[in-house]
């Protein structure tokens, strides 16, 4: 079949605007009624949420998750011109940072950003499930745009090891963690005092670190030593570290679950770094590394973190 040179240079043109297009980042902004589809879809987040969950998520004892994700529906919001226009300098700012040091960054398809007030997690800054990012109103409000970028950056990490399972392994091992082919088996006491966060979708990783001596396969898990009666999140926080056997199955004794404080891994700062304080999981400790590696903080106390992440990305 024969083809004019014009027809062809017209097919080459658009195939090399598709690839160009692969190579930055692709957002748009959902509008009220597609954030209620989007918040109150039934997916691996949701469908996970136990008791606990929902209700510190409602501020009650005995909430239901049809409450939650009616408040969650409500909650939503449009997105203002100023709102856009905000957004859109920093994400610019932040692919001209990306394109200056000349990381390869394997975007999601497409960006959905979704606006709400919070209230239904918890008044939280921003989150992420899927491949959209929910961000907060009074956040938005008050934003700067180093605010917004290191923000942006942050959430969008979670959308790459989301969806790229081979990126993810590969920026774990930064940190000392592995990250398994299945998510890790945690008994019923773990599943009932676990404290969900979207942005982690699965329990998939362990690190090695030296616990009284001895070095033990280790999951950090985000849970609660008490039932919800009232109160916020902070009340109820806690970070562990559950040992697991060489089966990658988490170690019981007496009926429970052992779970160790972070504390008590002497080497837990030498594998994690000190970068960030937000050392809940590898998830968050990773998002923020990253973050700071695209928009090019300084300064830092493990530099070589950043290094070996911006190595994966080259």
């Amino acid at each position: 079949m024969k083809i004019s040179h014009l027809v062809l240079s017209a097919i080459l043109l658009c195939i090399s605007t598709v690839a160009l297009a692969q190579k930055k980042i692709s957002y748009r902004f959902a509008t009220k009624a597609e954030a209620q589809m989007l918040i109150t879809d039934i997916d691996n987040f949701t469908n996970k949420l136990n008791s606990l969950d929902i209700n510190l998520r409602l501020g009650k004892e005995d909430g239901r998750k049809s409450e939650l994700l009616r408040l969650a529906m409500n909650e939503t919001l449009n997105w203002s011109d100023e709102d856009k226009k905000k957004i859109t300098a920093a994400f610019k700012s932040l692919q001209a940072k990306i394109d200056k040091q000349k990381l390869k960054i394997k975007y999601p398809h497409e960006i959905i950003l979704v606006k709400t007030s919070m209230k239904e997690e918890m008044n939280v800054t921003a989150y992420t499930r899927k491949n959209w990012i929910a961000l907060g109103e009074d956040f938005i409000n008050k934003a700067t745009k180093d605010n917004l970028e290191y923000l942006l950056a942050h959430e969008m990490f979670h959308l790459l090891t989301r969806s790229d399972k081979n990126f993810k392994k590969s920026v774990y091992s930064v940190i000392g963690f592995e990250v398994t082919d299945r998510e890790l088996f945690f008994p019923i006491d773990i599943v009932e005092r676990k404290i969900s966060n979207p942005d982690i979708e699965q329990y998939d990783s362990y690190a090695e670190f030296t616990i009284d001596g001895t070095k033990q396969k280790c999951s950090m898990i985000i849970y609660s030593d008490k039932a919800y009666t009232t109160g916020g999140l902070g009340d109820y926080l806690n970070v562990g570290l559950i040992p697991l056997d060489e089966n990658l199955i988490p170690l019981r004794t007496d009926g429970k679950t052992i779970i160790y404080g972070i504390d008590k891994a002497e080497d837990f700062y030498d594998k994690v770094g000190r970068n960030t304080k937000y050392t809940i999981n590898p998830e968050e400790i990773l998002a923020d590394n990253f973050a700071y590696l695209l928009i090019q903080k300084k300064d830092l106390p493990n530099p070589e973190i950043i290094k070996n992440i911006a190595a994966i990305l080259k």
